[in-house]
């Protein structure tokens, strides 16, 4: 039997790759690799054990994303003389193999490209399968070869430029030649502007998707659902971290917690993982807060009948027309006015975005409400 690596971050990445065992991997062996996301995904290494469809589950904490910048300088030197050389792959190989024998699988599977690691694994595509998953709504974007005049002052921008251009990986959703080698799962394909893949596949499809199994593992993963009270809920939140935009978010944290407090008495809190801020909603509301651990997605078959508000337009959005909801996307008057002198690495969408956005992915199953 061959035998497979799934690259895993979050628990958005975990729920996707279980979808993608019950629908194409139940073949093959697997084994996993859990790293750190952005600092706060340590902790998916026991969940990947709890879906018993791994016979490895390494973990490490030695992800570049967390490593100190005298490190991160020396790795990005090396990348730079290995380009040179014309030896991208070799270094690639030489990295995987800190965490991973590499010889062991036929097959990769990883959340997107934009990362030092799975960026390596893209790189591979010419000699072992590699499949790319749905990361967000970046994945929906047009991807430059140059930087946007708009960002020429970004620093992060001008890393994922590099990076792309010296073929490791794609920070800042530059086009990238390594996915011509790759496999990739969309939501809606149809929709993609960025198509340079070997392939493109429908993400959760029906067909041939053990769909009890996957209710089985996702029953395993996350047995902490049956303690929560979502019948009870009035409304689902699912937040974003505003300080990706601005500086000081206080103000407008304020009108989204004034807005609950007057419209409801009993809301589900899912705030995004990368959120690290508290909501001061009032005594009068009952609140309780999802797992970071828990992904959005495993929320929504709990959601009908519920208002399902997200702050800016959110990738969750493309799966709520599946299971018959509809959404409010809650957008900020000045937001995007504060955003463009803040120099941030994101920028929210302008409102005829947010409605562009809105009638690609979700059509009638959206209304847009401006605090």
């Amino acid at each position: 039997m061959s035998k497979g690596l799934a690259v895993i971050y979050d628990p958005h990445n975990l729920y996707q790759f279980v979808w993608y065992y019950c629908n194409h991997g139940k073949q093959k062996k697997w084994d996993a690799l859990s790293l750190p996301n952005g600092g706060r995904g340590e902790y998916m290494h026991s969940f990947c054990e709890d879906t018993g469809i791994f016979e490895h589950v390494y973990r490490s904490d030695n992800d570049f994303s967390v490593m100190e910048a005298k490190k991160k300088c020396v790795i990005v030197a090396q990348m730079f003389v290995n380009c040179i050389l014309g030896k991208q792959k070799d270094f690639c190989k030489k990295m995987l193999n800190q965490y991973v024998d590499l010889s062991e699988y036929d097959e990769i599977v990883v959340i997107a490209d934009v990362g030092i690691i799975s960026g390596a694994c893209v790189v591979l595509g010419e000699e072992k399968e590699v499949v790319i998953l749905e990361d967000g709504i970046n994945d929906y974007s047009i991807r430059p070869r140059w930087i946007p005049k708009t960002k020429l002052f970004s620093t992060y921008m001008w890393q994922g430029f590099i990076l792309a251009r010296m073929g490791y990986c794609s920070p800042g959703w530059f086009a990238f030649d390594a996915d011509r080698f790759c496999i990739k799962y969309c939501s809606q394909p149809d929709k993609m502007k960025y198509r340079k893949y070997k392939e493109m596949r429908q993400l959760y499809a029906e067909q041939g998707t053990d769909w009890k199994l996957f209710q089985e593992i996702l029953r395993r993963m996350y047995p902490a659902l049956e303690n929560y009270d979502l019948d009870a809920a009035d409304a689902v939140l699912f937040t974003r971290p505003l300080e990706d935009y601005v500086p000081e978010t206080d103000k407008y944290q304020k009108k989204l917690e004034d807005y609950i407090n007057k419209k409801y008495s009993n809301i589900i809190l899912k705030k995004h993982p990368r959120e690290c801020g508290k909501y001061e909603f009032s005594e009068k509301i009952n609140v309780q807060e999802i797992d970071n651990a828990i992904p959005a997605e495993a929320l929504l078959s709990y959601l009908k009948g519920k208002d399902i508000l997200m702050v800016t337009p959110s990738a969750i959005i493309m799966y709520m027309k599946a299971y018959n909801l509809k959404c409010k996307i809650i957008t900020f008057a000045g937001l995007y006015e504060d955003s463009l002198s803040s120099n941030s690495n994101y920028k929210p969408l302008t409102d005829n975005e947010v409605v562009e956005f809105g009638e690609t992915f979700a059509q009638n199953f959206y209304e847009v409400i401006n605090l």
